[in-house]
């Protein structure tokens, strides 16, 4: 009996280790004909190959070169912001200077773009190609931009602005260079074509929040005109409106202001106190470099009020992501003395008023600005190629729009050639650049 017992725990025991021991492989399901597996995203494509020369910056200028031009073909006229008209591209690079290709047609849509700037004679335009393709050398895209720059005689502030962008190193700087455009066989001018702001690889290239996920990201703009389909404002009356998600959940709403208000009220206590919270909710090396650029250009649009924009990605605080608008910046402007190369722009408005309350961002800020110096202080020559590039067509844009000499909002100053235009501008940075560089290196910074 006691035999017969021992054999059976004995068989007991070893049925329990090999049920122990027994591996169940998980249940695969095979997926529904109903819901196929999604597409692998594109790769993006790849950086420029060794030896590749930036035109904008190094690329020997041919002898012979000519500007790049943009040869629209409109089935309607273009009256409106918002309705888009069927229209064929021609892009031209006569001298092959910015791409290997001397001409290039595709099909598209054109609309009017901008806030004040559409208002003017010569209007600015927002043009979405029917595919991907580089135009100008540029990466692959479909949305592109023609800025008018009306008000800036120079032709140039924006492409300057974007110089300085590169140089502090912002996450993205707009690609900007000179063309003159054509639409229905008709001269416009000298243009900016420009990159389009939006989310894309080799852009705003984050990862958008999709509905079920609130921490990001999410692409923001500071605008005053709150004219996207979801605005709110902050606690301080910021005026803030999503670009993506264009259509964000309510709890995802609630996300970005509860941030964005959380960010205010901590910069409410830093004056008088050690207290540093704010810095939990901002991208501090984003946001001096974003300072850096706006006090250079002395920028009425820039200062957290207009054309402003940040990202919010998951597991990141805020970033001062871009900058954009420069055609009314350095001296080109008749209000609140925007047309002096002397006096702060920046330093005492909305978010840095605060921040400067902060010996250690106050230090950060002329660390940061003694070692861009050197690098700004050769955007003059910059300029000087970017005229070059131009190859004359300013005298074409002029006569087709006589205005040297003549007051344009919000001139201050209107000399009557161009190259008086172009001087001033160049002086301006200069003299700009001198009087920040004493002021910030002051011991007490004021």
């Amino acid at each position: 009996m006691r035999k017969s017992l021992s054999i059976l725990l004995f068989l007991a025991l070893a049925f329990m280790a090999c049920e122990k021991d027994e591996v169940i492989p998980p249940a695969i399901e095979k997926p529904s004909s109903e819901t196929p597996e999604p597409e692998p995203e594109p790769e993006p494509e790849p950086e420029p190959e060794p030896g590749w020369v930036d035109p904008l910056h190094e690329k020997e200028i041919p002898a012979g070169f000519r500007i790049p031009t943009v040869h629209i073909t409109a089935e309607a006229p273009i009256e409106s912001k918002s309705e888009w008209v069927n229209a064929r591209f021609k892009f031209s690079d006569p001298s092959a200077f910015y791409s290997d290709k001397a001409s290039l047609e595709v099909g598209g849509r054109i609309k009017g773009r901008g806030n004040t700037t559409w208002g003017m004679p010569k209007k600015p335009y927002r043009i979405k190609l029917d595919e991907d393709v580089k135009v100008f050398g540029r990466w692959s895209n479909k949305d592109w931009i023609l800025l008018a720059n009306y008000s800036d005689k120079t032709l140039l502030r924006n492409i300057m602005a974007m110089e300085v962008s590169r140089i502090c190193e912002m996450s993205w700087t707009p690609n900007m260079l000179s063309v003159e455009v054509y639409l229905n066989e008709e001269y416009l001018g000298v243009y900016t074509f420009s990159d389009h702001k939006e989310v894309a690889v080799h852009r705003v290239n984050i990862d958008v929040a999709d509905a079920n996920s609130l921490e990001g990201g999410y692409y923001l703009e500071i605008e005053e005109a709150m004219d996207e389909p979801v605005c709110f404002n902050t606690v301080w009356g910021t005026p803030v409106m999503f670009h993506e998600p264009e259509l964000p959940t309510e709890a995802q709403q609630k996300y970005v202001k509860d941030w964005l208000d959380g960010f205010e009220k901590a910069l409410e206590k830093v004056q008088g106190s050690n207290n540093r919270d704010y810095r939990a909710y901002i991208d501090i090396p984003s946001f001096i470099n974003y300072y850096i650029i706006q006090e250079i250009a002395k920028n009425p649009d820039g200062n957290v009020r207009k054309s402003t924009y940040l990202t919010k990605e998951k597991g990141k605080p805020l970033e001062m992501y871009h900058v954009w608008d420069f055609d009314i910046t350095l001296g080109n402007c008749n209000y609140t003395n925007f047309e002096k190369p002397d006096g702060w722009q920046m330093r005492y408005v909305k978010w840095y008023n605060q921040l400067f309350f902060d010996p250690d961002f106050k230090e950060a800020v002329k660390d940061r600005w003694n070692l861009l110096l050197p690098a700004l202080r050769k955007v003059p020559d910059f300029l000087d190629r970017q005229h070059v590039l131009m190859d004359g067509a300013e005298n074409r844009n002029f006569e087709r729009w006589p205005i040297l000499g003549v007051k344009v909002w919000p001139n201050y100053y209107y000399f009557p050639t161009y190259q008086e235009e172009y001087d001033f501008l160049k002086r301006f940075y200069m003299e700009r650049l001198d009087w920040l560089d004493h002021k910030i290196n002051q011991e007490d910074f004021n």
